[in-house]
This record gives C-alpha cells, structure tokens and sequence, in this order.
C-alpha cells in the first residue's frame, strides 16, 4: 500500500515530507501544498462564475413580458440566492477536491485542511473581487447582502425625519419663525392682518412647544390672536386650540411609532440577511471540506487498485 515517514512526536513543522509507494513508483509532498491550493482556489472561482453565468441566463430566460409570464421580483430574488447557494458550494467543494488531489494527501484530515484553506482563500479573493464587474456577478450573495444592509442603515437614518417633525422641527417652520422674528407686528389683535397674526401665532407656537413658564402667557396670546381673526368668543377659540393640538399629539405619536416599526423591520431584516450569509459561507466551508476528504478516499482507492494491478 503506502508508507510514511510522518512521525507525530516530531516537531510541527509545514514542511514534513511524507513518502507514498504505489503501483507507479514512490512520490515525494509535503504536508501543506501551496501549488496544489492555489490551483483549487483558481478552480474555485472560474467554477463559480461559469454557474453564476449559467444561472443569470437561466434567470433572464424566464422573463416574457409580453406574454405576462414574468416571475415576480420576489421569485426571481428567491431563485436567485436558492442557485447561488448550489453553484457556490458545487465550486467549493470542486477546489477543495482538486487542492487535496494534487497535493498528492494520503491522511484525510490534511485533506479536509486543505479544503478549508482553499475555501478560506475563495471567499477573501471573492470579498476583494467585489469592486470589479467579476465580483459583482461571482459575489451576487455578498452583493446581495450587502444592498439589505445599506436599505437597512438607510430605513434606520430616515427615522430621523419623522422624530424631527413630530417634535415641531422642520426647515419650514424655522424659515417661518425666522420671518416672525424679523417682521414686526400688531400687538392689537383685532387690528392684525391676517399675515401678522400668522407670524404671531408661529412666534407664539415656539415658546408655547418649548414649555416652562411661558408657555401659559403664549397660549393665551395665540387664543386671543385666535378669537379676533376667527369672529369668535375666547372660550371657541380656545376650544379650537386644545382640539388642533390634539390632534398634532396624535400625529406626532403616531408618526414616531411609525419610524421606530420602521427602524425595527429594517434591522430584524438586517439581522435575518446576516444570519442566512453565515449559513452559506459555513456551507461553503462544509463542501470544501468534505471535497478534499472525498479526494483523499479517492486516492486510496486508486493506489490500491493500482497496487493489485501491478501484483496481478
């Protein structure tokens, strides 16, 4: 069969040659084959992209707009990611079977080793390969990844916009408060024109939002303002008031409630896309590993089917 001058006691070392017998004459490798990885790795990617290629067409092909049969972007997106699972691990465990293979491995575990580490290699070239137009279709899972992560970050940010508006702060009311501080007006509100009771109420609005002491002399001016301009008692006009600010707390609460829901479903889909890519890359690694397990077995095989050729 095969003998080796592997002696575990001996310090570890990369570089422990181990001396293999077979029908075909002893051969000499060492442990670790760098060459023999590279060249899974090279397999690797050249695989990947003959299938991403092969599933691109098969994706485009399904689209007939014309006769209404176009899957929806949820199918497509669904297939998508189904396919780039397959293809990713049918090329890893290829390289991990060709590192192992032409490394000459007799031991199985140097054998999985070696599909790990040409899985480790892939996936680096792959997350670099990302910038050019070769990675964006290699890499289509990271790609993808990557989109829900940036719509996440962005569905978080925008929740800004809303907080700002619910609590009273928007360019708008500040370019209008800006204006009722520049202008003068009437400090008589039956004698305001409908323009200075607006910049009075605007000014009013602030210092009433802005609570403390002035917030009842605030209210009280803007409920006056409010009865002159409207030909109504004060008790109406302060009606009026209480019932609008209802309604903008509603608002306000309502729009809050809704950004946060938004700032949740965006990070929870974050959080589910996080999860499903390590599941890919650890099936990645499983199929490397097991391609170069496979190929050592292999190669047991052969040699002792060689060996009892040659004894035959």
């Amino acid at each position: 069969m095969s003998s080796s001058t592997y002696d575990p006691s001996a310090p570890v070392s990369t570089t422990v040659d181990t001396i293999s017998a077979g029908g075909g004459g002893a051969h000499v490798h060492r442990r670790i084959s760098w060459a023999a990885i590279f060249g899974g790795v090279i397999l690797v990617v050249a695989v990947q992209l003959l299938l991403s290629l092969l599933g691109a067409g098969l994706g485009l092909g399904t689209i007939d707009i014309n006769a209404g049969s176009t899957p929806s972007a949820t199918t497509l997106g669904i297939g998508a990611g189904i396919w780039w699972v397959i293809s990713s691990c049918i090329a890893l465990g290829a390289g991990g079977f060709v590192s192992a293979w032409l490394a000459g491995i007799e031991i199985r575990f140097d054998g999985v080793l070696h599909g790990l580490v040409t899985w480790g290699i892939a996936t680096l070239l792959t997350l670099l390969l990302l910038t050019s137009a070769i990675g964006g279709i290699i890499g289509g899972g990271f790609s993808a990844l990557g989109s829900v992560a940036s719509a996440a970050g962005s569905g978080v940010s925008d929740v800004a916009k809303p907080l700002a508006q619910a609590a009273g702060v928007s360019p708008d009311m500040i370019q209008q408060q800006a204006q009722a501080y520049l202008q003068p007006t009437n400090p008589d509100p039956a004698n305001m024109s409908p323009q200075d009771a607006q910049k009075a109420i605007a000014t009013d609005l602030v210092t009433y939002a802005g609570g403390g002491t002035d917030a009842a002399a605030a209210k009280e001016r803007i409920v006056n303002v409010m009865a002159a301009q409207m030909k109504i008692s004060h008790d109406e006009a302060a009606k009026k008031f209480d019932d609008a600010q209802a309604k903008l707390k509603q608002t306000r609460d309502k729009a809050v409630q809704s950004a946060k829901d938004a700032a949740d479903a965006s990070a929870a889909a974050a959080s589910k896309t996080s999860f499903a890519a390590f599941a890919v890359v650890l099936l990645g690694a499983l199929a490397a590993a097991f391609g170069g397990s496979f190929a050592v077995q292999r190669r047991h095989v052969v040699s002792h089917h060689t060996v009892n050729t040659g004894r035959a």
